[in-house]
């Protein structure tokens, strides 16, 4: 072989393997885009399906399926990113259910018992919120005591507390009217319930994601004992991540009593499971490994879009408690699996 054979044998196989390179760097980021937007395609593809499937075209599409399928999921969609707050730091809050259920029977209590001006009666039920949070990071992040058992339990004594406060009545007069009208509002066609929700995401949205309190949070959940080490205050991180936690769940509770214009015993804890199921299945989607609230958002919608669908279909009542449940099961294994292919490089 001549000199100038081995050169055009080097360059070949040089360009060969820039080749291969090349296909393989195209193939990666096409896998991270699907891995990031594959929920997003999906929601897309059903709404798409169900648009024109015969049996849920003409419900489905209707101005006043989309308004009550919004305001619907907006409640749901505070208590997910409320939840979200103390997953990021590697806790786990089981009581934002049932601090929503108790916000919105506070609330209504003190304005139809005991007279409270709105204002007031909202300032006292988000400061109940916070007390419920402060007590919850503390147990946690001070004492050391596991945030599923303080939580459930804190979670059980708000469900004992709420049906002494309310008497297990569902509470319907002396609601505000101001408060109600809030509720069932509209901007521009779109239910007002909306509008809250997209303040408060982009508020932890940004919160989390840019600035340094926010990114502190996810040092600690990724590893706390090196978050020590570097000189961050990780037992006053997780306890505010609960605070901010129940506060938030706070808020919702009070605009699910502004949508039903009634406060009812019962529908705090119902909240609990769908919630989570966006928490967790947000996780997949966005910034996959990451609890993050854009990707909570989707999740919300995909579940409320798949589970409308259905109904429309002839689904029965179990479907919607099955699909969050599912939804929570393929979050957590496609967690699982993804952070053990990460581990192993």
């Amino acid at each position: 072989m001549t000199i100038t054979d081995e050169r055009e044998t080097t360059t070949g196989a040089a360009g060969g393997t820039a080749d291969r390179s090349s296909k393989a760097r195209v193939w990666r980021v096409a896998v991270i885009a699907l891995e990031r937007y594959a929920l997003v395609l999906l929601g897309v593809s059903l709404v798409v399906l169900f648009a024109s499937l015969e049996g849920s075209r003409d419900a489905f599409v209707s101005t006043a399926n989309i308004r009550t399928l919004l305001g619907n999921q907006s409640v749901v969609a505070l208590i997910a990113i409320a939840s979200i707050i103390p997953l990021v730091t590697g806790q786990i809050d089981l009581s934002a259910g049932p601090v929503a259920g108790l916000s919105g029977v506070v609330t209504a209590g003190l304005c139809s018992f005991y007279d409270f001006p709105l204002v007031p009666a909202v300032l006292v039920t988000l400061l109940v919120g916070a007390v419920i949070g402060l007590v919850n990071g503390y147990l946690v992040s001070y004492v050391g005591v596991g945030a599923i058992i303080v939580t459930l339990g804190s979670a059980t004594l708000i469900q004992a507390g709420v049906s002494w406060f309310s008497e297990d009545r569902t509470i319907v007069s002396g609601i505000p009217d101001r408060l109600v009208a809030l509720g069932s509002g509209s901007f521009l066609g779109v239910p007002t319930a909306v509008f809250y929700v997209i303040v408060v995401s982009l508020v932890a949205h940004y919160f989390l994601s840019q600035t340094p309190p926010g990114r502190h949070l996810y040092f600690v959940g990724a590893n706390a004992r090196a978050s020590r080490l570097v000189g961050l205050r990780v037992e006053a991180l997780t306890l505010a991540s609960f605070v901010a936690s129940a506060v938030i769940a706070s808020m919702a509770g009070i605009l699910q009593l502004a949508l039903a214009g009634s406060a009812s015993p019962q529908v705090g804890p119902n909240f609990t499971l769908p919630a989570l199921a966006a928490a967790f299945l947000g996780a997949t989607v966005i910034r996959p490994g990451t609890f993050n609230v854009p990707g909570t958002l989707v999740a919300v919608l995909f579940v409320a879009v798949v589970v409308n669908g259905l109904t429309l279909l002839g689904a029965p009542s179990w479907l919607q408690p099955a699909v969050n449940g599912l939804s929570l099961l393929v979050a957590v294994v496609i967690a699982t699996v993804a952070g053990k292919r990460r581990a192993a490089g």
